[in-house]
């Protein structure tokens, strides 16, 4: 179980929600992470560069940039086609939206209220990562939404491998440093 609290940032994203019973919930550490998907494996595989070989390729001057911007590119084909081979993950029968997200919880749309404790198997999509974490949960509160039919559905993460906890907070991160930048611009324009 997650118990550190993370900050959240309010944000749409593709959010695959389904109820399940609990003793449907992997019961170890290990049967939770065989039950993940091979497609959420290979998103984040722990996102980790080696600063050292990014150093040493560095140091070969001008063949090394040519190498380092080889590489990039590499990454930017590998990390397109695991965006789609992601979108197939992706349940239209499951699909909602998340209205706030962060490294400890989600908040989601839903046509109906949920119980507090009923438990989830959620699939988060982080397009701007280039990403999507696999994990479940547990409800904590449904709220009715005046303006709309539906309820916002306030969910704990409770199995969650780490470097999926990582991507969320990196996520969260990057999002609010956009809108952040998105409201300087803005406050900047009306000014003139």
């Amino acid at each position: 179980m997650q118990e550190q609290q993370y900050f959240s940032v309010t944000h749409q994203l593709n959010v695959n929600l389904e109820l399940i019973e609990p003793n449907d919930l992997p019961q170890t550490k290990a049967a939770f992470e065989a039950s993940i998907p091979e497609p959420f494996t290979l998103a984040n595989p722990g996102q980790h560069h080696s600063l050292l070989g990014l150093r040493a390729i560095k140091q070969l001057g001008e063949a090394g940039e040519q190498l380092l911007s080889y590489l990039h590119a590499q990454e930017q084909k590998l990390n397109r086609v695991l965006s789609y081979v992601l979108v197939q993950q992706d349940s239209p029968e499951h699909r909602t939206l998340s209205h706030q997200f962060g490294g400890s919880e989600i908040h989601c749309f839903w046509p109906q209220a949920l119980q507090p404790g009923q438990a989830v198997k959620l699939k988060i999509f982080l397009p701007e990562e280039s990403t999507a974490v696999y994990c479940y949960g547990e409800v904590q509160q449904s709220k009715a939404i005046a303006h709309r039919s539906e309820h916002l559905v306030e969910i704990n993460y409770t199995l969650i491998r780490d470097e999926d906890v990582e991507a969320l907070v990196r996520a969260s991160l990057h999002i609010q440093s956009q809108q952040l930048k998105a409201r300087a611009d803005a406050r900047q324009q009306a000014e003139k």
